[in-house]
């Protein structure tokens, strides 16, 4: 792949090992990273985990609270140094621009809630279930002046293969089906109105991945046996699945692909 040495990548939901996967690529070519979770210390967690792997990577990193006013007192208490109490999303986002120059991609990684069948989804988990669209639109909107005047302008919109099937292998739940089917959607839109700008949205709809969230991966052995039959590929994802396609996205070798939908599921087959 041509070279993305210099160019910074912030990614939302980083700190899951999907994420950290990706970043281990990142670094390795060169690229600065920004990671922006839910509140700073777990971004920072992110950070020390990854300087903890190579030392050298550490100049290379930056965490952040994502959106500040959501835990701002809890951002105040981590890092009163960076957080008051009007610091804004779009604040973090200037100071991430300052500290290397510029922002050329920004991956939408957050998402995730516990799963609810028909008859258990209520308008609270309904409403959870769409945040992680609007968190795809508002970082891309938020981040758009810097991905402006960016060469290689990339969005990346990490979602799951519920946004293409509804739900497979007993995982059935309509909030959260919608809200992926939602980022597939927003992806395509967004590289339509992008697209002139130089700017190229693409999406990775991800399959089961073991090990992605270690504490939340409680399939049964009987439900693993029943995604590998349904698996043409014969095996459940890994976070180094995800860090190939994405990086690939991140790449010059992509630079005419916008609007794309790429599966990283193995090929597995719907219950539909």
């Amino acid at each position: 792949m041509g070279s993305v040495k210099g160019r910074t990548v912030v990614i939302t939901g980083g700190a899951g090992n999907n994420g950290l996967a990706c970043m281990r690529v990142a670094l390795s070519r060169g690229m600065n990273v920004a990671f922006m979770s839910s509140c700073h210390s777990k971004a920072q967690e992110a950070v020390e985990k990854l300087a903890a792997e190579n030392p050298a990577w550490r100049s290379q990193m930056v965490g952040f609270a994502q959106n500040p006013q959501a835990r701002i007192e809890q951002n105040m208490r981590e890092a009163p140094d960076i957080y008051q109490e009007d610091t804004t999303q779009e604040d973090v986002l200037r100071m991430i621009a300052l500290r290397f120059g510029g922002i050329d991609v920004v991956i939408n990684g957050s998402g995730g809630h516990e799963r609810k069948n028909f008859f258990e989804t209520d308008k609270q988990s309904w409403h959870h279930s769409m945040e992680v669209v609007e968190g795809a639109f508002f970082n891309t909107k938020l981040a758009y002046p810097y991905l402006l005047k960016s060469p290689a302008a990339r969005v990346i919109n990490l979602t799951t293969f519920d946004g293409r099937a509804g739900g497979y292998v007993g995982f059935f739940d309509p909030s959260f089906a919608a809200a992926r089917g939602g980022v597939v959607a927003l992806t395509q839109e967004m590289a339509r109105e992008l697209g002139p700008k130089g700017i190229t949205v693409n999406c990775v709809a991800i399959g089961h991945i073991e090990g992605d969230v270690p504490a939340q991966d409680t399939l049964s052995n009987e439900h693993r046996l029943e995604m590998l039959a349904a698996t043409p590929l014969n095996r459940l994802g890994k976070p180094e699945d995800i860090a190939g396609a994405v990086n690939f996205l991140m790449s010059d070798e992509a630079a005419f692909i916008t609007g794309a939908v790429i599966d990283v599921n193995g090929g597995i087959i719907t219950t539909a």
